[in-house]
């Protein structure tokens, strides 16, 4: 998840979202036409992008496209979340943060990182790669080149 995250900028709701007929293991891409997001009192849903800036295919490189073959070597069902819940459902972020992410945070020595920082380190490696401003707002999904840029 982690990867999906910093290397191809993708949002903690889009990369829960992800299902397996959405990525192209084959010419390295992958679409994002829904996501996780939170709903009516609190409870996570599966619904489409907030925008239409949200919906895109994004390039992966061969690296990324390696470990998601490997990841997904058993999985058939393309409508299958490619990092499932326990129970096979959608990933819910709270029960992910607690039990995954902060863990693995620690265990690396990093504590008080939170999974947006990927997002965050993106969007300032486009910044310092040169990459024009709308091409930058494309890649993250952005509606509004303002929002790029207070990232």
């Amino acid at each position: 998840m982690a990867y999906l995250r910093v290397v191809p900028g993708m949002r903690w709701g889009e990369v829960a979202g992800l299902r397996v007929g959405r990525v192209d293991l084959e010419n390295g891409r992958i679409t994002i036409a829904e996501q996780i997001t939170s709903g009516h009192r609190g409870v996570s849903v599966v619904g489409p992008p907030w925008s239409h800036a949200g919906r895109r295919t994004l390039a992966m490189p061969s690296p990324l496209t390696d470990l998601l073959t490997e990841h997904l070597t058993r999985v058939t069902d393309p409508q299958a979340f490619v990092f499932p819940a326990p129970d096979g459902g959608h990933l819910v972020y709270s029960n992910w943060r607690q039990r995954i992410w902060l863990p693995a945070c620690r265990q690396i020595g990093l504590p008080k990182r939170g999974f947006h920082d990927l997002r965050r380190a993106k969007a300032t490696g486009l910044v310092v790669e040169g990459v024009d401003i709308r091409t930058a707002q494309e890649r993250l999904g952005h509606s509004d080149p303002r929002l790029t840029l207070a990232v």
